[in-house]
């Protein structure tokens, strides 16, 4: 009889623990099935060839594409800050990627505000700033969100990195989202890796990325690149009194609470109170399809019960996941499970009309999150994708000849 996944997966516990915990470390965790250690946290200190020293918050430093940039920076929250630390007088040229559009530049040395020494220009989410720099100095650079006001915020997975996720970009900016929580799965043809860097990098919108089961995977474990083009597996940050928490579920995990993802959880329950948190992951709780085909959740019972306990715990109701290429609401365990991801729009074949959603959270002046969800309204012709073909091959013969074939003729004349 063929086991299943999760007897699987229990199996394999098993097995490792009769080996021995000297197998993995209790406080990184082991990842299952690729046994890749948790990758480290990413460090607050950045290399900047003409600086002492410079360090930062909810910022990555990446590869500076150009030569006249001396350093380049992606955001991975909406309220990052940089320091800068130089013993000689000078001037650097920097770039910071996916800044929220409203967020406003402070800085400041020696406890007074010092705009004057930095020059922002501003193109869309990227900011291009020219620092001047006194000997003996050290300059901090911030971006503050106003206080508290109601917005709205997209979410939406599975996209792939091609004119997919193009799209879904596009769609989010032209909802009126003040950003996009993309629930992970951007790899999954060659090149995709990079398409999607290039067009998170060049978003209208400011995209908090978390962690997809085909994001990790390039002829091996590739967690390092992520982490040094999108951003950290997992983290929070909060905007007035709303906390959003990006919870990394791209493999099984073991154990549960270990790793990064258990300091996160240890860190949000010692945080102050929060009107509501926000919590956003690639694998769902629950999988709706019927009993004997519904093993595309998190996979393991225990992980999953530890995750709902775990929630409640930070006061997160909601869970927005992807990983299932449906939408989906249902309560779980008293955990409100959004299912958004539609990112292909392959539905939209299916049915021969829009179908596909985004699922859309509007925050109040108090921090409140109510859910609906918007049309992704994709264009027929973007359907280039390869994982379309086996959608396109059930249609065939039926209703849904002549979409198909416009499908085809749009494709090729993209090629």
């Amino acid at each position: 009889m063929k086991k299943s996944r999760r007897t699987f997966l229990s199996a394999s516990a098993l097995a490792l623990s009769g080996l021995g915990v000297g197998l993995y470390s209790h406080r990184r965790g082991v990842r299952l099935p690729t046994l890749h250690w948790d990758p480290l946290a990413i460090s607050p200190h950045f290399q900047i060839t003409k600086l002492e020293a410079a360090y930062g918050s909810e910022l990555i430093q990446t590869t500076a594409l150009s030569s006249e940039l001396d350093a380049s920076f992606r955001a991975f929250a909406p309220e990052p800050s940089l320091t800068l630390i130089s013993k000689r007088a000078q001037t650097l040229r920097l770039q910071i990627n996916n800044v929220v559009l409203d967020a406003e530049l402070e800085v400041r040395s020696a406890n007074n505000k010092l705009t004057h020494q930095v020059q922002e220009e501003v193109d869309g989410t990227r900011r291009i700033l020219s620092v001047n720099l006194k000997a003996n100095q050290e300059l901090n650079l911030s971006w503050k969100l106003e206080a508290q006001q109601s917005y709205s915020f997209a979410s939406i997975g599975d996209s792939g990195g091609d004119k997919e996720l193009a799209w879904c970009l596009q769609r989010a900016h032209a909802l009126g989202a003040r950003f996009l929580l993309h629930l992970g799965d951007f790899n999954y043809q060659a090149g995709d890796y990079a398409r999607a860097i290039g067009l998170f990098n060049n978003s209208p919108l400011p995209v908090y990325v978390t962690i997809g089961n085909h994001d990790f995977h390039e002829n091996g474990a590739i967690y390092d690149q992520f982490l040094r083009e999108i951003g950290p597996l997992n983290n929070s940050f909060s905007i007035g009194k709303t906390r959003f928490a990006n919870i990394d579920t791209a493999a099984n995990f073991l154990p549960y609470a270990a790793g990064q993802r258990g300091a996160l959880f240890e860190t949000m329950r010692q945080q102050a109170d929060f009107t509501e948190t926000v919590a956003f992951t690639h694998r769902p709780l629950h999988d709706p399809a019927p009993e004997a085909n519904n093993e595309h959740d998190i996979g393991s019972r225990g992980e999953r019960d530890w995750l709902v306990n775990a929630l409640k715990q930070v006061g997160a109701p909601t869970l927005l996941s992807g990983h299932i290429h449906i939408y989906d609401r249902t309560k779980f365990d008293g955990i409100d499970n959004i299912i958004a991801g539609q990112g292909l729009g392959h539905q939209d074949l299916i049915v021969g009309r829009d179908y596909s959603k985004m699922a859309i959270g509007q925050v109040d002046h108090d921090g409140k999150v109510t859910y609906t969800t918007a049309d992704l309204a994709m264009p027929m012709e973007l359907h280039c994708h390869p994982r379309i073909d086996p959608v396109k091959k059930s249609l065939l013969g039926g209703p849904h000849n002549d979409l198909i074939e416009r499908v085809n003729q749009a494709c090729i004349k993209t090629i």
